[in-house]
């Protein structure tokens, strides 16, 4: 329960400190590779033993590891331009219902046993997602039109979320032998992860060069140090749950979590809709972790 609740304060941390990165002026492509610079730094400082760059190299979910790091990176890019073009609560709404890729998978492939009560609780969760983060739209608005014009990016936030969660729940539960592997394991994919974000700087800026500031390198490192105990919740709770309950309490407790911050510190408005969808999530909470 301990490592769930890390993942779970760290994802809903993860979501409160990007906010904070527009309110704070923050370079986002900076700040998010910065993240997993540190974040890899973290990892191997933190990893209950030592292991060679060959070693490393040869683990069997290497390239699987590659891949993830290099997708997360690109899903906070697709993210990020979802959000600026198609709007937040369509984005955010899409990046958590991700939840049923994984879960499908963790029935359809590794062979977790779906009850009908775990169904009947999972599908209540999945549907408590889009009632938390309903924000009524005035016709006409920007995000309205911008949907229109961009209805692809929220699908695609929607598969790269599930599909790196399936990878990471995948290479978790099959290729990773040994629990000590864990960390060496976060760490490669956070190395991943920067080479592509510098990549994508540099791609980004087309040579116009730009000094990061010290709020970059410092909300960066802030953004590292939560990913880091976000993904060691992740990793180690994998050890101990089957990942269909694992990533539908990981999901919505982020997102009740996220939603309470943000009325208590940011002063958001919610709904008697979004207080319905709250209720009925953490209730379903509550049951599906006694399962």
């Amino acid at each position: 329960m301990f490592y769930l609740i890390a993942a779970i304060l760290g994802s809903s941390s993860l979501t409160i400190i990007l906010k904070l990165f527009q309110l704070k002026g923050v370079d986002r492509t900076v700040g998010i590779t910065v993240n997993y610079i540190v974040g890899a730094a973290m990892a191997f400082l933190f990893a209950p033993k030592t292991v060679s760059v060959a070693e490393i190299v040869h683990a069997p979910w290497f390239p699987l590891g590659m891949l993830t790091g290099a997708m997360f990176m690109l899903s906070f890019m697709v993210y990020a331009l979802s959000a600026q073009r198609s709007g937040v609560a369509v984005t955010t709404i899409s990046g958590r219902a991700a939840m049923a890729i994984p879960v499908i998978f963790a029935f359809a492939v590794l062979g977790e046993t779906p009850t009908p009560l775990k169904i009947v609780l999972l599908i209540l969760l999945i549907l408590s997602m889009p009632v938390i983060l309903y924000k009524r739209q005035e016709p006409g608005t920007t995000e309205e039109r911008s949907l229109a014009w961009t209805a692809g990016l929220p699908i695609a936030v929607f598969l790269f979320n599930g599909t790196n969660d399936t990878l990471v729940q995948y290479i978790q539960k099959v290729q990773i032998a040994a629990r000590d592997d864990n960390p060496i394991f976060m760490g490669s994919m956070f190395v991943a992860g920067a080479v592509m974000g510098l990549v994508y700087y540099l791609i980004e800026r087309r040579g116009k060069w730009y000094v990061p500031t010290g709020r970059d390198l410092l909300w960066g490192a802030i953004l590292g140090a939560t990913n880091w105990v976000c993904m060691i919740g992740v990793l180690y709770a994998l050890t101990r749950m089957d990942g269909s309950i694992f990533y539908a309490l990981y999901y919505s407790g982020a997102i009740v979590c996220a939603t309470i911050v943000g009325v208590w510190a940011f002063r958001e408005k919610l709904s008697p809709l979004n207080y319905a969808g709250i209720v009925v999530a953490v209730a379903a909470i509550v049951l599906l972790s006694m399962q």
